[in-house]
């Protein structure tokens, strides 16, 4: 009797290719086949405006038995199946006694949003019947969006005000104790660099994990003009004055320089502007000496030095 060792001595190589190939061919047929099984499908509960409570640990898993092509249940069995994605709103889920965060998914509603979840696969029966979650109430506030885009000019050009936002506030949705921690929304970085002119455009804001936005995006638009230096003197007033007082204010005048738009260049004129100080302000003061601010100033005009900074007035009776 020959051995095995000197039997495969006389098979050709040729031999165990094609018996390797027709392995695999029947393999891949018998995986081309629907078969009904059991498997474990993995899932996540997604948080949505639309449900009242939030949920805290969104991933889990449902054991199912289930109908399907042969291959999409080989891959499940080895945990490589797609996660289904179910929004919050879809679930009925019924409080657990003595518990106030720990509800039970309700079996019928988690059999019909997983149905829409796993296309690929038909669900006969959900074999988890206590599936639970966490959640916590959750609140609905508007928040301001706070600007991360850095606009930087060319030479003799400037912009006018911050950058604008439409819309520029947006309804977060989230925990309570999150929220509480939070003040304002931001936009993603974005950089410009040597403009010449207004910019505008889309842009997404940066979401924050355990929270829910009502817009993704705003439109943002900045405005970026020429401009030019102007210096001016002006009299110093006082602001707030009681009319039984009068004020000599030393010194009676200022240097002002300024960054005007050139298309405001015409309004900045001495006469069309004041330097002030606040009464109030220099009598809590007990140096005496109050701080000089420039009102009536056009949009877009950058006081850039006032000299001197701080005056000091003198009251007397009328």
């Amino acid at each position: 009797m020959l051995k095995l060792g000197k039997i495969s001595h006389y098979i050709r190589p040729s031999f165990w290719l094609f018996l390797l190939v027709a392995a695999l061919l029947w393999y891949g047929d018998k995986l081309g086949g629907r078969y009904t099984t059991e498997v474990t499908v993995p899932i996540e509960i997604r948080n949505d405006f639309s449900s009242k409570l939030w949920i805290e640990q969104p991933l889990g898993e449902v054991k199912c038995r289930v109908e399907g092509n042969g291959g999409k249940l080989m891959a499940y069995k080895m945990r490589l199946g797609d996660r289904a994605v179910i929004p919050m709103s879809q679930l009925t889920i019924v409080p657990v006694a003595g518990s106030g965060r720990q509800f039970r998914v309700d079996e019928r509603s988690l059999t019909g949003a997983l149905a829409v979840a796993v296309n690929d696969l038909r669900i006969h029966e959900i074999l988890d019947t206590a599936l639970m979650i966490s959640v916590s109430p959750v609140e609905i506030r508007r928040m301001p969006v706070r600007s991360r885009i850095e606009v930087g000019t060319a030479q003799q050009y400037k912009p006018v005000g911050a950058v604008a936002f439409r819309p520029d506030s947006v309804d977060v949705r989230g925990p309570k104790a999150l929220l509480d921690t939070m003040e304002a929304i931001f936009t993603r970085p974005r950089r410009y660099q040597d403009v010449k002119g207004t910019v505008a455009g889309r842009i997404d804001l940066e979401q924050r994990e355990g929270v829910l936005l009502s817009d993704k995006q705003v439109d943002y638009r900045a405005e970026v003009v020429p401009f030019t230096q102007h210096t001016l003197k002006l009299p110093v007033r006082v602001d707030n004055l009681p009319e039984s007082l009068q004020a000599t204010i030393v010194p009676s005048r200022v240097t002002v320089v300024v960054n005007v738009p050139l298309r405001d260049y015409e309004r900045i004129r001495e006469e069309r502007l004041h330097a002030c100080v606040d009464y109030d302000r220099v009598r809590e003061d007990p140096s005496g000496k109050c701080a000089v601010r420039i009102d009536s100033l056009p949009a877009g005009t950058e006081v850039m030095r006032i000299d001197p900074q701080f005056v000091e007035p003198f009251f007397t009776k009328r």
